[in-house]
């Protein structure tokens, strides 16, 4: 985000600093501009490793703590790190374009192999992360971290912004030119990550905006960028000129300044004493959805996380669909639909979400708080894998709504992040993602709602803390949401792990499809393998009772037969 051509205007203008200068300042970190860069970090480490991978959310998150870690250890102390709570309407265009970028990104990729191959896809960047600040915010509230790190009413920069001007010696770490413009003291300073090396040697330059105005014989660079706008093309001694031609009482003017004059203001609700600590730790797509349900002046509209799928596929967001419609119905009682701005066909548009009534809400939430303690229950008696109780719920979720259902080994690829290099494996992986976050999405919202009826006037209270309680052992994004083309992670038993599986679509009505065997080599393997899932069956009929075994695993009927 910035203004366009900014910072190439003032790179001219910027200044070595020394760690001698450094030393003693105060560090703001933009928090989602530390995510992309820690992404970068990260490839680069594998570059440099020759390993033909792209990076996990662990590795990107590993590499933000290092930078932070490496800053503090050269004497710049970390005061602040700021994530968005909530964007401005004013990015709505913005964020528009963005998305529509990714998915041209995404269909120039699939346009280029139109076969059932794919490619690793490392001309995607960071687009193949959907969850990338959630993700870092989320390893951070679990470091030494936690107690500067915040998401803030509104933009991270802004924030940061006035966050400097409460601080000497600050300065600020972001990549966003917007910063240039605000109103500093003296001695504040501004770096891009691509400026500020850390390692083998530490080497800075940044920005002084005080210098900068009193180079060019300017009182501030708010005039400038504003001409900027207005003729990209020009040099800048032209610039210059025009800058102090400026009219400052110009409508025009005033309305492109008032973000950099005027300090950023809260919603009351996200300071309210009974919500701060439950919006704290949302991921942004969710406190804008809140903050949009608790306003009955608005109507909601979700950013859904741009997804890398088969774009000739239906949207993988179709999936945990009901579940969001639950997670939205709780803060919209007075409205009857829910905008989601996600994938249709080639392109990306609005499309509407019917909501709950009340009445049939509590039916719902009901059905889902016993399907969901059922599963636990069950994964607890299968001794199940923490790491794969979610998932394999997710797996029951997505299943009955394809068309045709894929192989127990194209699961288990999945599952074990094993890219086979096909767009099968990758629109599957999107799918999972889908599920998971929308399971995701339900708990953030629940634990805010908890918060906000604290005092148990609700009929839902008991359904909600219940469902909140089961949620609880949900894992973090680095631990869930695998990218199709990171290193391998094994869970485990794979043989179990497939039964497990065959026994979310024995739930799910969905039979196994048959996979061919190649040889005869294989199909002994195949036949000794059935024998062993045989056998373990048996086992566990004898130990539990022959009733109790075959009906353990019914925990999913409610949302199929929604589906039937």
């Amino acid at each position: 985000m910035g203004i366009p051509g900014l910072a190439r205007r003032l790179e001219a203008h910027a200044t070595r600093y020394s760690l001698e200068e450094l030393k003693g300042y105060h560090a703001i970190i933009d928090g989602p501009s530390l995510a992309y860069h820690a992404h970068k970090l990260a490839l680069a480490a594998l570059d440099r490793g020759n390993v033909s991978r792209i990076p996990a959310y662990t590795d990107i998150t590993f590499q933000a703590l290092r930078w932070l870690r490496t800053l503090e250890g050269i004497n710049i102390k970390v005061k602040a790190i700021l994530f968005d709570g909530a964007l401005p309407q004013t990015k709505e265009a913005e964020r528009i374009t963005r998305t529509a970028r990714y998915n041209q990104q995404a269909n120039g990729l699939r346009s280029n192999f139109p076969a059932t191959t794919c490619p690793l896809p490392t001309s995607l960047g960071s687009v193949s992360y959907s969850f990338l600040a959630p993700a870092l915010r989320e390893a951070l509230a679990d470091s030494e971290y936690a107690p500067v790190t915040r998401n803030v009413p509104g933009e991270a920069d802004d924030w940061c912004a006035l966050q400097a001007t409460e601080e000497p010696a600050s300065l600020i770490v972001s990549d966003d030119t917007d910063l240039l413009l605000y109103d500093y003291s003296p001695e504040f300073r501004l770096l891009f990550y691509r400026d500020a090396e850390l390692w083998p040697e530490p080497k800075f330059k940044g920005y002084s905006p005080s210098a900068i105005c009193e180079e060019l014989g300017l009182p501030n660079l708010t005039s400038f960028a504003y001409c900027l706008t207005h003729d990209s093309h020009s040099p800048e001694s032209k610039l210059i000129g025009e800058a102090k031609r400026v009219d400052p009482t110009s409508q025009t003017y005033l309305d492109f300044v008032k973000r950099y004059t005027v300090a950023p203001t809260s919603e009351d609700f996200f300071f309210a004493n009974r919500t701060v600590s439950s919006l704290q730790n949302l991921d942004v797509r969710i406190s804008e959805f809140i903050y949009q349900g608790l306003n009955s002046r608005l109507n909601p509209i979700v950013y859904l996380p741009f997804l890398v799928e088969d774009q000739h596929r239906a949207s993988a967001w179709a999936h945990g669909q009901d579940l969001r419609a639950v997670s939205y119905s709780i803060f919209t009682t007075d409205r009857s639909r829910v905008q989601e701005h996600r994938r249709k066909a080639q392109k990306v548009s609005l499309q509407e979400i019917e909501l709950y009534p009340p009445q049939e809400l509590s039916v719902m939430m009901q059905s889902y708080a016993r399907n969901i303690s059922a599963w636990i229950e069950w994964t607890a008696e299968r001794e199940v894998p923490h790491s794969l109780t979610w998932p394999l719920f997710a797996i029951g979720i997505v299943l009955p709504e394809l068309n045709s259902a894929p192989s127990l080994a194209l699961w288990l690829r999945v599952l074990n992040a094993n890219f086979d290099n096909t767009w099968e494996y990758i629109h599957l992986t999107a799918s999972l993602h889908a599920a998971l976050y929308s399971l995701r999405f339900l708990k953030q919202c629940i634990k805010v709602w908890l918060s906000l009826h604290a005092d148990g006037s609700s009929s839902l209270l008991p359904i909600a803390s219940q469902i909140h309680t089961d949620l609880q052992s949900m894992g973090p994004i680095t631990e869930l949401f695998l990218v199709p083309g990171q290193a391998r992670k094994p869970q485990g038993d794979q043989e179990l792990l497939q039964e497990l599986i065959a026994e979310v679509y024995a739930s799910a009505n969905v039979e196994v499809p048959i996979e061919r065997v190649p040889n005869k080599k294989a199909k002994k393997q195949q036949q000794q393998q059935q024998q062993r899932e045989a056998e373990r069956k048996e086992r566990r009929q004898q130990e539990s009772g022959t009733q109790a075994a075959a009906n353990s695993f019914d925990v999913l009927e409610f949302m199929n037969a929604r589906r039937s």
